[in-house]
C-alpha cells in the first residue's frame, strides 16, 4: 500500500509540474546531433529563404524548437549543426534578426570547425556571411538579450565584424565607427 501510495504522489507531482509549462513551449529531450553539416541548398538560414523547411537533414521541419529551448540548444550544442536548424527554422517561420544572427553564427563555427565535408565549406562559409548581411540589409534595429531576458545587445556590429572574420566585405555603405567610449559600432553612412 505503501508503494501504491508514493507512485500515486510521483504522478500527481508529476502532472502538477507539467501542468505549469507555458502553453506552446514544447520540451524535448532528445540528444543533439554529432553529424557534420550536408548543404541542402546554399539559401538555408538566409531571409528570406524557406528551404530549410524542406531540408531533409533539419530536424525541425515539422515543429520548431521552443522558444526557451533554441537557447538551451545554442548553449550545448557542441557542433553546432542542430543549433544552426533551430535557429535557420524559427527564422523562416518567425522571420527576426535574433534568429538570423545566430542562424549565420552557427554556420561561421561549422565553416571554422570544419565541421562539414571540404566541398561544402566554402558554400557555408558564403552562406554565413550572406546571413549575416541578411541581418545588415534587413533587421538592422536587431537585439539579443543577455541571460536575464533584460540587458538587450544590438546585432549589427558583430554582423558586421562577423563578415570581415569570415574575410567578406560587408556591402550596403556600412562602416565601423568608435562611440565615445572607444567601442566599435556599424553604422550606415
Amino acid at each position: 500500500m505503501r508503494t501504491t501510495s508514493s507512485l500515486l504522489l510521483a504522478a500527481l507531482a508529476a502532472l502538477l509540474s507539467t501542468s505549469c509549462l507555458p502553453a506552446g513551449e514544447p520540451v524535448y529531450g532528445a540528444s543533439l546531433s554529432r553529424e557534420p553539416l550536408v548543404v541542402f541548398d546554399p539559401s538555408v538560414g538566409v531571409h528570406p529563404s524557406q528551404a530549410v523547411l524542406e531540408d531533409p537533414n533539419n530536424p525541425f521541419v515539422l515543429s520548431s524548437s521552443g522558444r526557451d529551448t533554441r537557447f538551451f540548444i545554442e548553449a550545448n550544442d557542441t557542433n553546432n549543426v542542430t543549433a544552426f536548424y533551430s535557429w535557420a527554422t524559427w527564422l523562416a517561420r518567425e522571420p527576426n534578426g535574433e534568429s538570423q544572427f545566430y542562424a549565420a553564427s552557427n554556420l561561421a563555427e561549422i565553416w571554422l570547425e570544419g565541421n562539414a565535408s571540404q566541398e561544402d565549406l566554402p558554400v557555408i562559409r558564403q552562406m554565413a556571411i550572406d546571413g549575416f548581411q541578411s541581418v545588415l540589409d534587413n533587421f538592422p534595429d536587431a537585439v539579443t538579450f543577455d541571460e536575464t531576458g533584460k540587458i538587450p545587445f544590438e546585432l549589427i556590429t558583430p554582423s558586421y565584424q562577423g563578415i570581415l572574420e569570415m574575410g567578406g566585405q560587408p556591402l550596403g555603405n556600412w562602416t565601423l565607427i568608435e562611440d565615445a567610449n572607444g567601442i566599435p559600432r556599424a553604422v550606415k553612412l
